[in-house]
């Protein structure tokens, strides 16, 4: 296996291939949809409106705003979900390719992880309006949240490459990523707010230490932080309701803890990639 500085830098000469791939995701996504682009700003907002009418008029979840609140968390999750279950069976899928020409293969989970990150942001400046709404102006912490997203595309990048070279020797994880993933969807705090997991009886205290090593936690707070604010719980439920912080900057803590684990998470799934590509023509 090269070196990592040569592959990067083999990496880097494909980026025209790279950026090829990625207009190639984004073209055969919706080839023979009637609305295009469109559904990547529809998907978000009827999620919202499902979970709205469920979580917040018919189980009457404690939260103000819970629109934008669950909506500053879905969309981290939808573009780190649809990266990774696109990617895991993504070279596998493009075993004739590998087989008969060789180029980096990682570019292959990285163009899927750039188209999604295409649609993260065509549906964020779609539903900005509702943040605006909502919240309030939330234009003054945009950087905040413009340097979450390349965060959070090292560490989805990471992730993806992690789990489209392990697919390749046990095929099986491919039917497992959608277990795992409905479990890491309900394990992160998008459809609750923190309050909720900190008020667990004591028996359960163990469920708040999953979710505060859930790496997802950190970047969702990364998000609704300068989207959305901080739910806070009321003194008395029954009579104060929900309350709210206004949208800030994210904390010193969060925004540490987010680069430590995108630049880990890219580096380990980058090495793991490279380590396993080796047989990636053999095997697929």
């Amino acid at each position: 296996m090269a070196a990592p500085t040569a592959k990067l830098g083999e990496l880097w000469t494909s980026r025209q291939l790279l950026d090829n791939l990625v207009r190639k995701e984004l073209k055969v996504r919706y080839k023979h949809s009637a609305l295009g682009f469109v559904w990547s700003l529809l998907t978000p907002i009827l999620m919202t409106a499902i979970f709205t009418a469920i979580f917040a008029v018919v189980l009457r979840i404690p939260v103000r705003h819970f629109a934008s609140f669950f909506l500053a968390g879905y969309l981290v999750w939808q573009f780190f979900a649809n990266s990774v279950n696109a990617s895991v069976g993504a070279i596998v899928g493009n075993g004739p390719l590998i087989r008969k020409v060789y180029f980096p293969r990682e570019v292959i989970p990285l163009s899927i992880v750039g188209s999604q990150a295409v649609h993260f942001l065509l549906a964020l400046l779609a539903t900005a309006p509702l943040f605006f709404w909502q919240r309030g102006n939330v234009l003054p912490y945009l950087p905040a949240v413009a340097v979450g997203l390349v965060l959070l595309t090292l560490f989805t990048a990471g992730v993806s490459m992690a789990f489209a070279a392990a697919n390749v020797p046990f095929r099986d994880l491919q039917e497992l990523t959608q277990v795992i993933f409905l479990a890491w969807f309900y394990g992160t705090p998008i459809i609750y707010p923190m309050f909720f997991v900190e008020g667990v009886p004591a028996p359960y205290q163990f469920f708040v230490t999953l979710v505060r090593l859930n790496p997802m936690t950190w970047f969702v707070e990364l998000f609704q932080t300068p989207l959305y604010g901080l739910a806070v719980a009321p003194d008395v439920p029954e009579t104060v309701g929900p309350a709210s912080l206004p949208p800030a900057w994210p904390a010193a803590t969060t925004l540490l803890g987010c680069t430590v684990l995108a630049v880990v998470t890219f580096a380990l799934g980058y090495w793991l990639f490279n380590r396993l590509a080796v047989t990636f023509a053999k095997e697929v």
